[in-house]
């Protein structure tokens, strides 16, 4: 018996920004169709959703939380995927929507046009957010009954009821920040949603006169599936201005509409953009054993594959060819079939785009950021001249008639039979099948407009009225083999590419040829010839950190003139590079195919000429399997690496694939915490968006500001999004360590970035460590609760890989902060799970060099591990110097499990510094640092390395230390020093700093002012070590005060990056973004590894 099938479709709450993302990218339709919705909604907003839904700018996407905006986005995203599913032949049997999306089923359903129900939609919310008070919804994890019994409603309102576990409620923000203190004091997890209004209460009551007026009654006759409502869980028969009221106004009763549903045991397909309900839906499972429950858009980016499995599921077509397949047959004979082809190299002119790059925000902002300039200011106005360079030729022809193909897409709403694209064209193309992203294809384009404008040497030349086999004839009469022909553009016009000298005796020979030209090209290289045989080497390694999508639309190839197969798309990007564009073969074989259009899209009617000439002068292919015009091998050159052979290096296969699977991200990267929340929430936050590991820089910061700070990430992540908090040894104030470890657990941190621990290990972090283990349900030991440890001596290492201190398990287990089960399985794992291994850095450091020091921890880590055999293995990441491809590159071949950076983020837009500070990180090279006291460890000599370049500080640190070495009190200063010092560093006499470090300390440590009176020493240190806070707070500040006096940590990898990205948008810190740095490095990174190992293969020259 067929199982029902039921679509479920959430409401305000389950949006992020970039919901829905990938099948924007990647799938026509769904593309299409969201095209058309914001077509609509434009004309009632006067502004695009898609573009705040998919901004390039993090601020943007950080104010994702407008209910105007975030309305019509729901209801848009939820209508497109509808539509996809629904053309694969899955149909449901019911429909459920939670609160808006309740309107989306009735749209779906067919009860309202969905064009009408948007504008609804953007009325109604547009008119709720201008009458209604703002407010917000918490979503609690908790049996209702504590909404009762905490007295919740003295502060706020139930909102809704999703099950047993889990309720909603509405209030203002004030309300709700009184509802969350209750919460947290009671040990209750909850979450704020990413709302402005109060929905489902009373805050509601201000917009219910107009919102009535927004909507006609309407009679429901025929729908094509029935809806449950959340509002009373029965079936919707009537649509009245009431009850669309009371979708907004009511209690959401999940829990009452999925009630009759289980009952049948069906296949719920949540539509959402979260999955948010197939979660809900999820814990009603056990009791109905039979029901099943999908989810296909989540935020972690694996949309499309979630798609295809459920069509493999149900037995479907897939989304997108499987892989290996040939590609999918076009529309069968008898019908005018459609083909549109993409220009190449030759077609970029001068204000091409134009009309485009409005439409486009997102590929236009997603273009600038892969490229590093403005696409729109190159293809408008050419202000420096670079539109016919190479290097930037290919980009915005690729970019541009990339947009003229979505452009179409949205007019239309039907793909074409086929696609074919001339040299870079077919990149385009490529796109348009499905094989790759529209970012991925830059990229790719990217990368090959660098290679080939790297290429110098030999030359090409267009030959008009000549045929293939007499040019070929030609060239070996005259023994000019080192000429190739590059183009088959027409069965009259080829392309000759080679040897410059040997072009220049060629051309009087062509010219003599009755009605023939000879036309030398304005060429850097012999583009499409043996000669380009390293540029291809290098562009298959380049090809080799990639994976493709099977293609959905069959695309002609240059160098076959015949459809790619799945399986050849890296071979056959790699071969034509070098190899003959057989441009008149493939239109032929399109015209073999039966009545076809063939639209040319993109700048320019180059291509519409050609197919023009080819049609008139030979026609389609008499027989399709071969090729007409097929040229003679190319003569011997030197053999290009064998893409078969190479390492095969890819993002996917970089690092330990364990580190990634433990912390759920998606490179084996991380963003390592920094002093003062330099580390910032915002560069937390960013990080874990785009599926990385970083750290919040606790350290120096207060309690409050550190809760303050998890709240801030807490309300802008979903759970399952990485972050970790720095858990800084705290050498002066042990117990603000025990503090911090008490916010953390307070707040459910799981991920900890432990540092400056020497070898003995505090109380508070393994309190951490150990309160995180707990024995699943298959009855196995876990450990919730993550360490990375950074070190830079073996004894420390060795502390943090072995297991917690038995006496320290004993005195936590006295003092009941540990269970004795839990003491009892502590001696099964690590105090840290992973290792950071820090070379020279900024900030604190013992000047390590990595070349000696991880090998050496990597040594230790597998004797320790052999003796313990702890499961998982430990593993061991690196840090300290990484700035650049080769430095990172270094580490992964010495055996780094992962990389962390450091300094490069510190000179970012997210880094929690101040402009000043950045600007002068920016311009700093390998040389401007230097190593000075460390004022948290003033008397005991530690050093810091810090910014030198413009800066006193480091010089002005070195001598308050030797002045501390040298006296033994300030009174022993003599008189000419002690005014340098007042006037020059300080900018205050001794004694008045004196008093504000006795006002610091009489609130916090009062122990220490009376040990200053008593010694002396100590009372000249706490006044010199005053000159390191406050150097520290002038560079946060930015402060006018005293530049030279500012105080950088910062380590020589920046300056690398900053030679790295010379002469690049990059160069600007305002155009540095931590998660655009984080991937350009290691894209390159993996990029530099396989040109490496080629090299050492001898597969390259």
């Amino acid at each position: 018996m067929k199982k029902p099938i039921v679509f479920l479709y959430s409401g305000q709450g389950s949006h992020y920004p970039g919901m829905g993302r990938r099948l924007f990218d990647e799938h026509p339709l769904f593309r299409a169709c969201l095209l058309e919705l914001d077509s609509l909604a434009q004309r009632r907003l006067g502004a695009s959703v898609i573009a705040r839904l998919y901004a390039a700018d993090p601020r943007g996407a950080a104010a994702f939380d407008r209910t105007p905006i975030t309305s019509p986005a729901l209801f848009m995203v939820q209508y497109a995927l509808s539509q996809v599913v629904l053309q694969a032949g899955l149909r449901p049997d019911y429909l459920l929507g939670s609160s808006l999306g309740e309107f989306v089923a009735l749209a779906v359903a067919g009860a309202i046009d969905p064009g009408t129900a948007l504008h609804c939609v953007i009325d109604q919310s547009r008119h709720i957010s201008e009458r209604c008070r703002p407010g917000g919804m918490i979503a609690v994890v908790d049996p209702i009954n504590s909404f009762r019994q905490l007295k919740l409603d003295r502060y706020c309102e139930l909102a809704g009821i999703n099950y047993d576990r889990h309720y909603l409620v509405s209030g203002t923000d004030q309300a709700l920040a009184q509802v969350e203190g209750l919460l947290r004091q009671n040990g209750i997890p909850y979450q704020r949603l990413p709302v402005d209004q109060g929905f489902h209460s009373s805050l509601m009551d201000p917009a219910e006169a107009g919102f009535r007026a927004m909507l006609p009654n309407t009679e429901i006759n025929g729908l094509r599936y029935p809806v449950f409502s959340c509002v009373d869980g029965k079936v919707i028969s009537h649509l009245s201005t009431s009850h669309a009221w009371r979708v907004v106004r009511q209690p959401i009763r999940f829990d009452l509409a999925i009630q009759p549903l289980l009952e049948r045991q069906p296949l719920f397909i949540d539509l959402g953009p979260s999955g948010t309900l197939c979660n809900f839906t999820k814990r009603y499972l056990p009791e109905y054993r039979h029901a099943e429950a999908w989810a296909v858009m989540t935020p972690f980016g694996q949309d499309n594959k979630n798609l295809d499995a459920l069509f493999e599921r149900l037995q479907l077509a897939p989304a997108h060819a499987t892989a290996g397949r040939q590609p999918p047959t076009p529309t069968a004979k008898g019908h005018t079939m459609k083909a549109y082809v993409f220009p190449g190299q030759g077609s970029q002119k001068k204000g091409m785009g134009k009309d485009l790059f409005d439409r486009f925000p997102h590929e236009v902002a997603l273009a600038d950021a892969t490229l590093g300039f403005s696409i729109r200011e190159l293809c408008e106005n050419d202000p420096d001249k670079q539109l016919n360079q190479t290097r930037y030729t290919q980009p915005a022809l690729y970019v541009v008639s990339a947009l003229s193909y979505l452009q179409k897409l949205a007019e239309t709403g039907a793909k074409p039979d086929y696609l074919a694209g001339h040299s870079l064209g077919e990149y385009v193309a490529l796109f348009a099948g499905g094989a790759f992203d529209f970012e991925t294809g830059l990229r790719l384009v990217k990368k090959r407009g660098e290679l080939m404008g790297q290429a110098q040497g030999g030359g090409m030349a267009a030959v008009i009225a000549v045929g293939a086999a007499e040019i070929r004839n030609i060239l070996a009469d005259n023994r000019l083999d080192r000429i190739d022909i590059a183009n088959y553009n027409s069965p009259s016009q080829h392309v000759l590419s080679g040897d410059k000298t040997q072009l220049d005796l060629a051309r009087p020979i062509f010219e003599a040829i009755a009605g023939a030209r000879f036309i030398p090209l304005n060429v850097s290289a012999a583009f499409h010839s043996r000669f380009m045989a390293e540029a291809k080497s290098r562009f298959a390694a380049f090809l080799q950190t990639f994976e493709f999508s099977p293609l959905s639309i069959p695309v002609i190839a240059n160098v076959t003139a015949r459809p790619y197969r799945d399986s050849e798309i890296k071979q056959n990007l790699a071969d034509q590079i070098d190899g003959s564009v057989q441009w008149t073969d493939s239109i032929r074989y399109l015209l073999a195919q039966g009545p076809i259009t063939i639209e040319e899209l993109g700048p320019g009617q180059v291509l519409t000429q050609l197919v023009q000439k080819i049609i008139e002068q030979a026609g389609p292919l008499a027989d399709a399997t071969q090729m007409v015009d097929d040229p003679a091998p190319k003569p011997a050159a030197p053999p290009p690496a064998a893409t078969t052979n190479s390492p095969c290096i890819s993002l996917q296969t970089l690092g330990s694939a364990a580190f990634k699977r433990s912390y759920g991200v998606d490179y084996p990267y991380v963003a390592g915490a920094m002093y003062r929340g330099i580390a910032s929430t915002q560069l937390v936050i960013r990080m874990a968006q785009a599926g990385m590991l970083s750290f919040f820089g606790t350290g120096g910061l207060s309690k409050t500001e550190i809760e303050a700070g998890i709240q801030t990430i807490q309300a802008a992540l979903r759970p399952s999004q990485p972050y970790g908090m720095n858990l800084l040894h705290n050498l002066n104030e042990p117990e603000m360590e025990d503090e911090t470890v008490d916010v953390f657990l307070k707040h459910r941190i799981e991920n900890i970035e432990a540092s400056a621990y020497m070898q003995t290990l505090s109380a508070a972090l393994v309190r951490f460590r150990v309160q995180g283990l707990f024995k699943n349900s298959r009855g196995q030991i876990e450990a919730r609760h993550r360490i990375i440890a950074k070190i830079s001596r073996p004894e420390v290492a060795a502390a943090f890989m072995a297991p917690p201190p038995e006496k320290l398990l004993q005195k936590l287990l006295s003092a009941g902060q540990i269970s004795a089960e839990q003491a009892q399985w502590a001696a099964n794992f690590p105090v840290a799970g992973d290792l950071c291994v820090e070379a020279d850095s900024g900030g604190h450091t013992d000047r390590g060099v990595l070349t000696t020091i991880l090998p050496a921890i990597l040594m230790l880590r597998d004797e320790i591990q052999g003796q313990y055999r702890y499961d998982p293995p430990i593993r061991v990441g690196a840090a300290g110097g990484i700035g650049t491809p080769e430095a990172a590159a270094a580490a992964f071949v010495l055996g780094a499990d992962f990389i962390t950076t450091g300094s490069i983020n510190q000179c970012t837009v997210e880094a929690g510094t101040s402009a000043a500070a950045k600007t002068m990180l920016q311009g700093m090279n390998v040389q401007d640092t230097d190593y000075a006291p460390a004022g948290d460890m003033f008397e005991l000599g530690a050093k810091v390395q810090v910014l030198k370049k413009g800066v006193f500080f480091p010089a002005r640190a070195n001598k308050l230390y030797e002045l501390y070495q040298r006296h033994q009190s300030l009174d022993e200063i003599d008189a000419k020093t002690r005014s340098q010092l007042e006037q020059k560093y300080f900018k205050r006499s001794f004694e008045e700093i004196y008093q504000e470090t006795r006002r610091y300390f009489a609130e916090r440590r009062p122990e220490e002012i009376a040990k200053a009176e008593q010694n002396p020493k100590y009372k000249m240190a706490l006044v010199f070590r005053w000159y390191f806070a406050y150097s520290n707070r002038l560079a946060l500040t930015g402060s006018a005060e005293s530049k030279v006096d500012y105080q950088i940590h910062t380590g020589s990898a920046l300056g690398a990056f900053n030679r790295w990205v010379k002469d690049t948008a990059l160069e600007d810190w305002h155009n540095r973004h931590v998660d655009d740095i984080a991937l350009k490095l290691l894209h390159a990174t993996v990029e530099l590894l396989n040109r490496r190992f080629q090299a050492l293969r001898g597969e390259e020259t």
